[in-house]
Formats: structure tokens, sequence, C-alpha cells
């Protein structure tokens, strides 16, 4: 049976749609479309509910959606074990990333790993943390890169990049005037915009209160938002504030859309990149994290001779 057909079902189960499957792989919709059919022709039984407005595994779909990832994920792991004894690195490497790790950090790192072993497919998927960390943890993904390190013991995080959470608010809004008192207490005033829970952004920000003697049940929340983009783009427009990256806000305050509240404290936030302790001797897994590792040391060294 052919792989890449297992591979094309499982993914149209976890993203729910054709089009979504495809661009992950990079295959038109209807080669996904194919690949599904052809499947169900092996087997001799349908394997999606296609409506109108949805589309859902039947009940032998789910069957086939979890023995298939087992399969594929079995696979992945004896084919990546078996290029250890090739000279050339090849194979897949599947990349979860949070938003602002995934935005910002990531596609650099891809890059570079890219030109030292460009026979290697790649394929990121962008989530907030806790999906992604969840993913790792299924064998769906063989890298995390997030805002929150994995309580599980089965995974080893290590700490690739630091950021802050900084205040933005609407152009005009009270909080940009400099001689209005910064006391975090004052931010009660205000309607809040978030991120969704599950985010690590979340999480920081909830942590930052905590420090000054808030909770997120003290603040007005008005909205919550599934990308930092989208959260951005509704300060902008007056629906509230926030406490957004530093990495995703510098760009919005440079062209005017937000201003900063550089006298509001920001909170310290760590990105970390994931991965399972039973994959770090795979040489897809070791290269890329080795590669990002020493990048990272390389920066710490410049900034620490700077100073």
């Amino acid at each position: 049976m052919n792989l890449k057909r297992i591979q094309a079902f499982v993914l149209v189960v976890e993203k729910g749609s054709f089009s979504a499957a495809a661009e992950l792989t990079g295959l038109s919709q209807p080669a996904i479309s194919q690949q599904i059919k052809t499947l169900e022709k092996d087997l001799d039984v349908p394997l999606l509910e296609r409506t109108s407005s949805a589309l859902r595994p039947t009940p032998a779909g789910n069957y086939v959606y979890k023995a298939g990832s087992d399969l594929l994920s079995q696979w992945n792991e004896m084919a990546e074990g078996v290029r250890a004894f090739h000279s050339t690195l090849t194979g897949i490497l599947r990349i979860g990333a949070s938003t602002i790790p995934g935005t910002y950090l990531a596609p650099s790192w891809i890059s570079q790993f890219n030109k030292s072993f460009s026979k290697v497919d790649m394929i990121m998927d962008i989530q907030d943390s806790g999906n992604v960390l969840s993913s790792l943890i299924d064998k769906k993904i063989d890298i995390a890169i997030t805002s929150s390190e994995s309580a599980s013991q089965e995974v080893v995080s290590e700490p690739v990049a630091h950021d802050s959470l900084v205040l933005i608010s609407p152009i005009g809004h009270p909080l940009g005037n400099t001689v209005y008192p910064k006391d975090p207490c004052n931010l009660v005033s205000y309607p809040f915009v978030l991120r969704e829970p599950g985010s690590g952004t979340l999480k920081t920000m909830e942590a930052g209160l905590e420090q000054c003697g808030l909770s997120l049940s003290d603040i007005q929340v008005v909205a919550q938002f599934g990308s930092t983009e989208s959260l951005i783009s509704a300060v902008e427009h007056g629906l509230g504030i926030s406490y957004v990256s530093r990495l995703a806000a510098a760009p919005a305050v440079k062209a005017g859309r937000v201003q900063l509240v550089s006298e509001m404290k920001p909170f310290s936030q760590t990105y970390y990149m994931s991965y399972l302790r039973s994959m770090k001797a795979y040489p897809v897994v070791r290269e890329f994290t080795s590669l990002v590792l020493q990048l990272v040391k390389e920066i710490v060294e410049r900034e620490e001779k700077d100073d």
C-alpha cells in the first residue's frame, strides 16, 4: 500500500480539509482528493463523510486514521534510523511552532538548515503552544518550537531565544501619555483583547499580571484571538489594549498602527525547542537541533562581546 495515500488521509483528518492538506504537502487539492479516493478503493470502504459544511471520518475512517498514524510514525522512525548509514541526510523533518517563534525565529533556522541539508523536506505547522506540544507527544511532529516548555519526562526542552511581552494600545490612547501614571493596577480600567486559551503568550501575560497582584479575572476581557496579527489588528481598531511579543509589536509600532506603552514594565518571555528523548539520536532531529543550538550560542557570544 502507498504510504503517501495514508499520509494524505491522516493530514485531511487532522486539518479538516483537502486544501489545508494540499498546502502542507505541496500537492494540488485534486491530487489529495484522488489519493483519498484510491485509498478508499484499496480498502473497499468509505473513509470520509463529505457534506456541504463538514468533512469528518466515518467509523472505518477513525480506525484507519489511528492505525495509519501509528504506521507512519513507525515508518519514519525506521527510515530515520537507516539514514544514519547514508552519507547524505535525506527524509522529512516535521516542525510545529507557536505563532511568534514560528513567524520570527523558525524560518531563519530552517533556511540555514536547508543550506546544509537541501535533500531534507521540511514541513512547518503553526498552532498554539499547547497543541504543538501535544502533537510532539503524539509523534505527529519531530520538533516543537514554543513559548512553553514541556512538562513531560519524554521530552527534552531547551531554551533557544528570549523575548518580552510589551503593552500596546490604540494610537491616541491615554496610556500613551508620558505623564500618565503607569501603575499596573490602572490597567483594570481598560478593555483588553487577549490570545486564545492554550497560547504561550497568554500564559506569560497571566504570570506577569500575577507578579503585579492582578489576575485575568481582574481585567476586562472583550475578545480573544487565535493569532498575534489579528490581536494587533484588534488593538489598532480600538477594541482594547494587550500585551504582545516585542518581536511582533515592533513592525506595527514602526508603521504607526499601534502605540507602545513604553513605561509599563514588560514581561519576560523564553522560547523553547523541544523533541522526544527517544528521537534525539535520529539524524534529522540531531542535525537540526545541533544547528539551532549552535546559532543560539553564536548570538549569545556576540551579545556578550558587545557588552
